[in-house]
């Protein structure tokens, strides 16, 4: 069934951008530089669990920390030892949270890239919450549990390549060519049958695949940080690996394909090892429950 899906279906853009990206040796959280858009109207209520009319009970809404973990996770959500304190509601209470940007915000928002949407949104999402939540806080970096990606035993396999051409604003994004290598400076990630994914990308940087890494890898809680010492562009022809855990010896048995560790080091000669690190940490100062609207 998956292969009669069309290509919109199959893949989703992680990253399209001509931005040159430095490594950084401590897992960092996104930081918007103000003054911050805000959201035209935007509606917080309890969430209520639906009830479908097989009778099934659709579960959703999102904590105020799981927002937190969104509007401040530099391209994919904050760990949860990434967001300290706040009183015990912020774990419990769910809320169905929606907000529409002006009309003139949501056209631009419709002609940025992906990368630099996403952005936005996250600016937006911080914006809601010190304007309705009342949230303050500051960052520390503290010494906590991390997955380093390195270079494997053999050393790296990529190689460097041309940065991508920048792109014009009002130039229409490329569609990546089924079967083909993505165009210049974009990535895309394929669901194949059994489970496992598929990752291609041409002229990426390592922030890429970090981000590919904490989607898709399965990998638990844990902040990822690039210790490759790669600051280049590299093309990844194919990268294909079960949808489990980051552990080499991990198996899934509706798949044969390798495991995201082993795929990792025999492609691109990279491995993720399991240690401590420097990561940046949201502190919560305060924060106050909405008013429902």
């Amino acid at each position: 069934m998956l292969r009669a899906r069309t290509l919109a279906a199959l893949c989703s853009l992680l990253t399209l951008t001509a931005s040159a990206q430095t490594a950084d040796p401590i897992a960092r959280v996104y930081h918007a530089t103000p003054p911050l858009p805000s959201y035209e109207v935007a509606t917080i209520k309890p969430y209520v669990p639906a009830t479908m009319p097989n009778g099934m009970i659709f579960l959703g809404g999102s904590t105020a920390r799981q927002y937190i973990r969104n509007a401040y996770g530099p391209g994919i959500q904050l760990a949860a030892a990434q967001v300290i304190g706040g009183p015990d509601w912020i774990d419990k209470d769910k809320f169905d949270i929606k907000g529409k940007p002006s009309p003139d915000l949501e056209a631009a928002m419709s002609k940025m890239t992906n990368e630099d949407r996403a952005a936005q949104t996250r600016m937006l999402q911080q914006s809601l919450l010190a304007d309705r939540f009342h949230l303050k806080v500051h960052f520390e970096v503290r010494e906590m549990p991390v997955y380093a990606l390195v270079p494997a035993k053999g050393g790296l396999k990529i190689k460097a390549v041309d940065a991508p051409a920048a792109r014009d604003a009002n130039t229409p994004l490329p569609r990546p060519v089924p079967g083909g290598p993505p165009p210049p400076g974009m990535s895309v990630i394929m669901m194949n049958p059994g489970g496992a994914r598929s990752f291609r990308a041409s002229a990426a940087q390592m922030p890429t695949l970090v981000t590919l890494i904490g989607r898709e890898g399965g990998i638990g809680d844990r902040p990822i940080i690039d210790q490759t010492g790669f600051t280049g562009y590299f093309d990844i022809p194919d990268l294909t690996f079960a949808q489990l855990s980051a552990s080499a010896d991990a198996s899934n048995p509706a798949s044969d394909a390798p495991s995201l560790a082993t795929a990792l080091e025999e492609t691109l000669g990279i491995k993720l090892v399991a240690t401590k690190g420097p990561v940046e940490v949201v502190v919560i100062d305060s924060i106050d429950h909405p008013s429902d609207n």
